[in-house]
């Protein structure tokens, strides 16, 4: 490379690496906070500059939003609270795609609007800045829902006839598809990679943990990406019941030869 081109060059980069710290060092600390939760929660179908292109996108029908408007102009539409209620009531909530869960059962009321400042970042909007009045009270501290104890399963079970439990196994099945649960989680080959693969549910997880886990996601991990769908007694009994149906194969991974039995005892190895 030529001293010139080294003048012209070295500065330039300078001037762009400086100005990317400034805008992280100088960012609105609620802009910076938004940031952070759509890094964890958001970019797996977002993608991680909001042009719907995460990992999981591919799975999700209709596709996750771009945010960014490259494509149309949809996001400058739509009102700091509308943006808002999408958030915090889910794609169901709001009459849209249910492939879009709700965050209202888990994040504060300032991380919510937080979210909102951050996404405005994505794409131009000319409308009414987000704003933090300190006169205007607003909830800092995220919903905290007591643990689900198992006798509450247990108890709900009880009432199950042979016949009703059919019944709700059908209606779980339902619901599995309804709140979107089919976005995170494949059965078959049917779903997103987000959560985990829910084939063989029946085999690996136990029906009081399946429905303690539904009803209260954060009281055994708190920083799951899992939302709390705010299900009833009843609903979080029928998905429980339809995911303990589920009896598939193994997932095979690409390149690996399940062993089958009648395939003989391996040789041992030559010393």
């Amino acid at each position: 490379m030529n001293k010139k081109l080294q003048f012209v060059l070295i500065p330039a980069l300078i001037l762009v690496i400086g100005g990317a710290a400034f805008s992280f060092l100088f960012e609105d600390k609620h802009v910076a906070q938004g940031r952070k939760l759509f890094n964890r929660y958001c970019v797996p179908c977002h993608g991680p500059g909001g042009q719907g292109d995460g990992y999981n996108a591919k799975n999700l029908d209709p596709h996750a939003r771009d945010l960014t408007d490259s494509k149309e102009q949809y996001m400058s539409k739509l009102s700091n609270k509308e943006i808002y209620e999408v958030i915090e009531k889910g794609g169901r909530g709001v009459d849209l795609s249910s492939m879009m869960p709700t965050w209202g059962l888990i994040f504060s009321e300032e991380e919510m609007w937080s979210l909102v400042a951050y996404v405005r970042t994505l794409h131009t909007y000319k409308g009414e800045k987000v704003t933090f009045d300190k006169e205007k009270p607003y909830q800092t501290t995220r919903v905290r829902v007591p643990p689900v104890q198992e006798a509450e399963f247990r108890s709900l079970m009880e009432k199950v006839t042979d016949e009703k439990k059919q019944e709700l196994i059908d209606q779980g099945k339902e619901l599995f598809e309804d709140f979107g649960c089919i976005a995170c989680h494949k059965v078959g080959n049917k779903g997103g990679t987000l959560g985990p693969y829910l084939t063989r549910a029946g085999f690996m997880l136990q029906p009081q943990f399946i429905y303690r886990w539904i009803r209260n996601p954060l009281s055994f991990k708190n920083h799951t990406r899992m939302p709390n769908l705010g299900l009833s007694e009843d609903e979080a009994l029928a998905v429980t019941l339809y995911l303990s149906t589920l009896h598939g194969p193994p997932v095979q991974l690409d390149g690996v030869t399940p062993f089958e039995e009648d395939q003989g005892v391996p040789k041992p190895a030559k010393q």
